[in-house]
Formats: C-alpha cells, structure tokens, sequence
C-alpha cells in the first residue's frame, strides 16, 4: 500500500485482530526475512502489540496506529507496500 491511510482501511473493515478475537489497533508490517522474501503485515490487538513491542522493534516491524500514522519505523530497509495477493502468487 502506497498510501499510509490503506492502513486505517484494513483496520476499519477488519473484524478482529490476527491474534485474537479482539478489535485490531494497529497495522504491523514484518520485514521479509531469509525465509520468506516479502514483508507481511499483521493486525494486532492492543494488548497483543504492547506485551509483543520489544520483540517487534527488534524484528525491526514497522507500525501504524488506526488512523494510519506511523507510530514505529522499523529498521529492515522494507518497502512498505502489500505484495501480491495469494491468487496471483506462483505456487511451489
């Protein structure tokens, strides 16, 4: 996603974060890592994104609040953009 407010929209049409059942507050976005090439992005929960803070800082995640403004950049170099959907993905 090119534009930062995207990120507000997942949250908005977002029923529950990606770890629980609870409304999701931020958007994270995963730097790609040697195992997997593209950078994920996860809806997190307010309780599951401050017991997870340190560990996503040092995964070096970048984080955006609701309204889709920045509260953490992340240190991975990442461009901050949705890679394809799984449809049009090759599958191995």
């Amino acid at each position: 996603m090119d534009d930062p407010g995207d990120w507000a929209k997942a949250i908005a049409l977002a029923g529950r974060a990606c770890c629980c059942p609870a409304r999701p507050v931020v958007t994270v976005v995963m730097p790609p890592t040697s195992a997997r090439r593209h950078p994920v992005d996860l809806l997190l929960c307010g309780h599951h994104y401050r017991v997870c803070r340190a560990a996503l800082t040092a995964a070096g995640a970048t984080v955006y609040d609701e309204t889709g403004a920045l509260i953490s950049a992340g240190g991975g170099g990442h461009d901050l953009v949705r890679p394809e959907s799984a449809d049009a993905a090759p599958r191995r």
